[in-house]
């Protein structure tokens, strides 16, 4: 019986650290297309939803661009190198986590 209740209790303990970790994973599409909700504006708003680009007003076409290109690439940006002013303000806005949620899907597009 005892077993028993200790068993549950380590489940429990585990089940409450792990849980809210998997939960709070963000997820790259409604970054990309909603924003984070803590600064970072909807990519979508200048790349196109489909990610492709907007010639007219500057944003490159960002579908399946390697990940590594897109992180150097916000990376670059937060740290005030390169960009446009609303380019350094959404990566200083990103996550780290975030960021490479939103260069997985990226570099998943067609």
């Amino acid at each position: 019986m005892r077993l028993r209740h200790l068993a549950t209790l380590a489940i429990t303990v585990v089940g409450a650290f792990t849980a809210p970790a998997l939960a709070e994973s963000p997820n790259g599409q409604q970054i990309f297309l909603h924003g984070d909700g803590a600064g970072a504006m909807p990519c979508a708003a200048c790349h196109g939803v489909n990610a492709g680009g907007n010639t007219s007003i500057g944003a490159p076409k960002l579908a399946g661009l390697p990940e590594g290109v897109i992180k150097s690439a916000l990376a670059h940006f937060a740290n005030g190198e390169g960009g446009n002013a609303s380019m350094q303000y959404i990566a200083q806005a990103l996550s780290p986590a975030e960021t490479d949620a939103v260069a997985g899907y990226l570099s998943s597009l067609k």
